[in-house]
């Protein structure tokens, strides 16, 4: 397992992928203090019926790398699966003297845990961006989270990440998968059940973490009993 892990970090760069996770990180913690100093200029978001709506910076900027990182792992899928299949060079790994499955299943694995460690170092640095740059502007809010549920939320839109996979390899498409992620995200960011997005609810992450391992469960099972030439 090791070696079949350490197999598949010799093709992509992680380092890439982390510079560019900072670099992603950084325009969110803007992006979401820019937002703050307008929701304060103009007294909240007035929407008819409903009083003026203020939305925690720290929450916002959550929101925000929950939808980044749904479609970084739509990016992540293609790159080691769909796009080894669409190529048809996943003909050369499955001629290893190892199972099917456990090939697939290392490869979705490395996806999950990767998208973890994403998930952590970002609420980190957002946490730790915000905290500070509340000292200085005071439209900054930050507050605490409950790690329980941050934990379950990130598990759960990383299982839900993985439901592009089974659009994507219907056609064996890249733009697919990706353009799916996109579609993901949005709902998932949905503000009409919560403010923070249909993800911060814990049951509703659930529901959606639940889904998502179903669908990448179907996509494995037909991806080790398919025949590889179709």
């Amino acid at each position: 397992m090791q070696n079949l892990v350490k197999l598949e970090l010799k093709r992509v760069s992680l380092k890439a992928h982390f510079i560019s996770l900072l670099a992603a990180n950084i325009v969110i913690a803007f992006l979401s203090t820019f937002t703050s100093s307008l929701l304060d200029t103009g007294g909240g978001v007035a929407v008819t019926g409903l009083p003026p709506a203020q939305l925690d910076t720290l929450t916002l900027a959550t929101m925000l790398v929950r939808a980044a990182l749904i479609v970084w792992e739509a990016v992540l899928i293609s790159v080691f699966i769909v796009e080894e299949y669409r190529n048809k060079t996943i003909n050369l790994l499955f001629t290893y003297p190892v199972q099917r499955g456990k090939l697939i299943a290392v490869k979705i694995i490395l996806i999950c845990a990767v998208m973890l460690l994403f998930h952590a170092l970002s609420g980190a640095f957002q946490f730790v961006c915000l905290s500070f740059a509340r000292i200085y502007f005071p439209f900054v809010t930050v507050s605490p989270a409950n790690p329980a549920t941050q934990a379950i939320t990130a598990l759960s839109a990383v299982l839900l990440g993985l439901l592009p996979l089974y659009i994507g390899m219907i056609k064996k498409s890249t733009i697919a998968t990706i353009v799916s992620s996109f579609a993901i995200a949005a709902v998932v960011s949905n503000s009409q059940g919560s403010g923070a997005g249909l993800m911060s609810i814990p049951l509703a992450a659930i529901v959606f973490g639940v889904i998502g391992a179903g669908f990448s469960a179907i996509t494995v099972y037909k991806m080790v009993s398919s025949d590889l030439s179709n």
